[in-house]
């Protein structure tokens, strides 16, 4: 472990105008650049306090935290804020999903969340990063109030006019209306499309990027259905196919075990079927959960990466065989063990550059000092190093493509 660096601001919580306690941030997200000078952190619940989350750690105001990767691994900044560069508020609440644009001044990012409770929100964001603005606020179409009925005067309409009445938390039968996005990824096929998963109404968002970009409310010009509640996103090097993982459902908590592969031509062009594949992960039963998290390709493509967190393993999928319908698409399954004989509760999943190594992070909830790295050699299916103490519950992660500058 070579330095902990902090990404929340300070903010005042006696009310004398001084800030004077780390705000809890829940950072749920990296996103770093191939230049690798800058890393851009999602939090989760920006500046929140200590107290609220701890309350309840849905519904607040997100923001970017832009840190120096430089300066983030000097070991004087081991503990302190003097690796962050900004925090870019989001413009509204619950962030996850992160995707830069190449000239990196940019980002999309979505929302999990409304002002308060876990459900409410649909607004997908564009910032400027170096002016600290939203250029621009999709709101994402209502759903249809999802498989299980509504209660009486919940229709979708009445809960779009009254966002205060949405459900207060998950699961509950009256979501379904509202996207609750989570992961964003971004293809550069035909001008540019980006992909949302909406884990509040169990589908994905088609983008056209250059409608997004001008503020014109018809960017959004599909949806896709998946499985139960989509929460991590993929997408492989060619920009032809985006990997969903299907993770639980927010109307009833029922936990997914499959994944779903998106055409990305197919998704673009209105064909009836974009989904290639669905291929059940981290294990053999049908009625079984897995929750699937996060997800990453390998960078020739040929292989999907899976974070079980229920099922605690790694799931590595053949893409092609995927795409051909061959039931044993997924080659190998990965146990995940934490020292301590406790769950692993595996989330995020990255590899190296050369596709040799993959990161997995993961660890106790709520656990401070809980968090777990595994480091997975793919070629042998096996972990070969194990990090703790990784932080408290971490979620995302990324690998830097070189040295940072």
């Amino acid at each position: 472990m070579i330095s902990r660096v902090r990404v929340t601001p300070d903010v005042d919580t006696n009310g004398d105008g001084v800030p004077d306690t780390p705000a809890a941030g829940l950072p749920s997200n990296i996103v770093i650049p191939q230049q690798g000078r800058y890393a851009y952190v999602v939090n989760h619940a920006g500046i929140a306090t200590p107290a609220q989350v701890g309350f309840f750690q849905h519904g607040y105001a997100g923001n970017v935290a832009i840190l120096d990767l430089k300066a983030a691994l000097d070991p004087v900044n081991n503990g302190t804020l003097g690796a962050v560069r900004a925090w870019v508020p989001t413009g509204a609440y619950g962030p996850v999903g992160l995707a830069l644009m190449p000239n990196l001044g940019t980002a999309f990012v979505t929302h999990s969340e409304g002002n308060g409770p876990e459900d409410g929100a649909r607004e997908l964001n564009v910032l400027d990063l170096q002016s600290g603005q939203v250029l621009q606020s999709l709101k994402l179409a209502l759903g249809n109030g999802g498989a299980v009925p509504q209660s009486q005067g919940k229709s979708c309409t009445a809960l779009a006019n009254d966002p205060a009445s949405a459900p207060f938390a998950s699961p509950n039968a009256d979501f379904g209306c509202f996207t609750d996005s989570n992961g964003i990824v971004v293809s550069s096929m035909r001008g540019g499309y980006a992909f949302v998963a909406n884990g509040g109404t169990d589908d994905v968002s088609v983008v056209d990027v250059r409608r997004l970009l001008v503020g014109r409310a018809d960017a959004e010009v599909r949806r896709i259905a998946t499985g139960v509640g989509p929460w991590g996103l993929a997408i492989n090097s060619a920009n032809s196919v985006v990997a969903v993982g299907n993770r639980e459902s927010a109307e009833t908590g029922v936990e997914g075990n499959t994944i779903s592969l998106i055409d990305v031509s197919r998704a673009i062009s209105g064909h009836a079927s974009p989904i290639v594949a669905n291929v059940r992960v981290g294990t053999d039963a049908a009625a079984a959960a897995s929750r699937p998290f996060g997800l990453a390709f390998t960078p020739d493509g040929k292989r999907l990466l899976v974070a079980n967190f229920r099922t605690n393993n790694l799931s590595v999928v053949d893409v092609r065989r995927a795409i051909a319908g061959d039931p044993q698409a997924e080659i190998a399954r990965i146990p995940l063990v934490r020292p301590d004989g406790a769950p692993a509760r595996p989330r995020g999943v990255a590899t190296t550059p050369d596709g040799k190594f993959a990161a997995v992070s993961g660890g106790g909830v709520n656990a401070s000092g809980g968090g777990t790295l595994w480091m997975v050699d793919l070629d042998n299916a096996a972990v070969v190093a194990t990090v703790t103490g990784v932080g408290n519950e971490p979620y995302l992660l990324q690998i830097t493509q070189g040295p940072a500058q």
